[in-house]
């Protein structure tokens, strides 16, 4: 699960060396929450751009808002399902939070890699999702799910619909934790 993630001024040169369009002001910096709204990369026309979209899916006549959504069953569930066909995107950090079973906030960053990038999918109305994946080994003491980070060398295959979000699934991006630490319970 991801609800929580940060981002720090140096992605603005990163993003600019990664040929995406970015300007100054598109960059949201510090925490990012749900139901913000938040600088996602999307492809068009072959290039790279940033667009702000909201952070959740916002479920027709609830309050509900769904910010996640699992790998394994995006195909089958109905509110995913065209749009996983249709509209990939990137959601970009430099780390991203858990809180680990005594409420420990744990932070998580890339161990090679200056930025995250984290796969996402958005609807017509832009709003976004976070697709997540089973924790890997360095993840699982703090959470069980853990967001579908992609490579900086597959960002243009991430963009290409006709691949399946599974594809990426057992990539298994080296995070490492950088603050906070996992405490095991002692009782």
């Amino acid at each position: 699960m991801c609800g929580r993630y940060y981002i720090m001024k140096q992605i603005y040169q990163v993003l600019k060396d990664m040929g995406v369009d970015v300007q100054w002001n598109q960059i949201l910096l510090g925490d990012c929450f749900p139901k913000q709204k938040i600088p996602v990369i999307v492809e068009n026309h072959g290039k790279l751009e940033i667009k702000k979209m909201q952070w959740g899916y916002r479920i027709p006549y609830t309050s509900q808002l769904i910010i996640n959504a699992r790998c394994e069953t995006l195909l089958e569930k109905k509110l995913f399902q065209k749009d996983v066909k249709e509209r990939h995107c990137l959601i970009f950090a430099k780390g991203f939070y858990e809180w680990d079973g005594h409420k420990h906030q744990v932070s998580f960053e890339s161990v090679h890699d200056p930025i995250l990038l984290m796969a996402g999918i958005y609807n017509d109305k832009e709003e976004v999702v976070i697709i997540t994946k089973i924790a890997n080994d360095v993840m699982k003491p703090v959470h069980s799910r853990m967001p579908l980070i992609i490579d900086q060398h597959d960002i243009m295959q991430w963009f290409d619909t006709t691949i399946s979000p599974y594809h990426f699934y057992d990539n298994d991006y080296p995070i490492q934790i950088v603050s906070g630490a996992y405490q095991p319970s002692l009782f």
